[in-house]
Formats: C-alpha cells, sequence, structure tokens
C-alpha cells in the first residue's frame, strides 16, 4: 500500500499563574505537541488483452477442428491496469469435460503449454513490461493444468485458497506480462479419439491479482 505522509507539527507553550507571594509562591508550565498525517489508498485491476470484466472473450482459429489440426495458438497480455504493484498472480484455468459429460472424450485428449513471453520490442526498450527470458509455466494434459505451478514451499494466505495456482511473476503498476497459451492433441501422433468427433468443450482462464 503506497503512504504519503503529509506531516504538520504544531507546538506552543504557555505559562500561567507565575507570582511571588511570600512563601505562597508557586508556577505551573504547559506544553501541547499534535500532529497529523494523510493516509491514501490505491487499488488493483487487471486487463487481458486490453479488455476487462469476468467475461473477456477469446477469439481464436479452430473453433472446428479435424482429428489432426494445427496447434491453437493465443497470446494473452496481462496488464496491471490499477495504481498498486501486484504481489503475487494466480491462474486457474477450466474447461467442461474435465469432470465428465459429453465434452469428456475431447477435453482429456487435449494438450495446453502455456509460456511466459519475453517482453521487449527490438530496440531493447522496456516500455513498462516485466522483462525476462521465455520461460514455460506449463506443458501438459488440459485437465491438469493446474497441478505443478505452485512454489515449493509457500503456503498462500487463506484469501488466496481456490484461485488456481500462482504463476511466476507479477506485473507492478502499469506494467504487462504476455503469455502464450498453445492446444493440441496429447497425442499428436493419433490425434483425437473417434469419440471426440461432433463434440465441443469451452476453456476458461481466469487470472486473480492480490497486493499482498
Amino acid at each position: 500500500m503506497a503512504v504519503h505522509p503529509r506531516l504538520m507539527i504544531g507546538a506552543g507553550i504557555a505559562i500561567a499563574g507565575l507570582g511571588l507571594v511570600g512563601a505562597g509562591a508557586g508556577a505551573t508550565f504547559t506544553a501541547q505537541v499534535s500532529a497529523h498525517t494523510t493516509i491514501t489508498t490505491g487499488g488493483v485491476g487487471l486487463s487481458l488483452n486490453g479488455e476487462t470484466g469476468s467475461d473477456v472473450s477469446l477469439d481464436v482459429d479452430g473453433k472446428t477442428i479435424g482429428s489432426h489440426f494445427k496447434p491453437i495458438t493465443k497470446d494473452l497480455l496481462l496488464k496491471n491496469t490499477g495504481t498498486l504493484d501486484m504481489a503475487s498472480i494466480y491462474l486457474s484455468l477450466t474447461a467442461t469435460g474435465c469432470t465428465g459429460g459429453d465434452s469428456e472424450s475431447l477435453a482429456k485428449a487435449l494438450h495446453v503449454k502455456l509460456t511466459e513471453v519475453a517482453n521487449h520490442d527490438d530496440k531493447g526498450v522496456h516500455d513498462n513490461k516485466v522483462v525476462h527470458d521465455d520461460a514455460v509455466v506449463f506443458d501438459g494434459a488440459l485437465c491438469s493444468f493446474a497441478c505443478g505451478l505452485d512454489e515449493a514451499g509457500v503456503t498462500p494466505p487463506p484469501a488466496h485458497a481456490d484461485v488456481g495456482s500462482r504463476l511466476p511473476h507479477a506485473p507492478k503498476a502499469d506494467e504487462s506480462i504476455r503469455y502464450r497459451i498453445v492446444i493440441q492433441p496429447d497425442d499428436a501422433e493419433q490425434g483425437l479419439p473417434t469419440a471426440a468427433q461432433n463434440t465441443r468443450t469451452s476453456v476458461n482462464l481466469v487470472f486473480t491479482g492480490f497486493d499482498y
């Protein structure tokens, strides 16, 4: 939390009752001092590919696919639109069919790879982006995406429960991180199973950011 204190100090000394009257002489000294500060709070916010809200649609190619389809690739630009630095970012991915139903054959036959992409232009200017080498965040079956992302020995605060797995980096205020998601058959040689014909699955990604 950013705190911008403004401190004003006023001091005064009042002297009263000073008198000398034989043995009854007495004096009273009083002093007062006061101070105040102003505390300003910031806010948090995220956008994905320039859009905000809880229902951002990712328009990707390959909506209707065959058994040996070309990998579906989509870049995701996650930006911290708030005034506070993000301390942590969590990602939850769900897909219809992973827990059964008509979409199960298709969902469980898909493979997903998520990469945190280095962000810089040809001139090497950072341009308010988190800059680092490409890093694979997850590479495995779609329905087991949430496994293995959390840092060893890190226990998330209770408020961070049920929001998925922690991502390697978090953007500061006005910074962004680019991710690339690739979806393809889990068995590239065999392709999708026959049971996956004429089915569909919806993949949902939820990024959640925290300032602590």
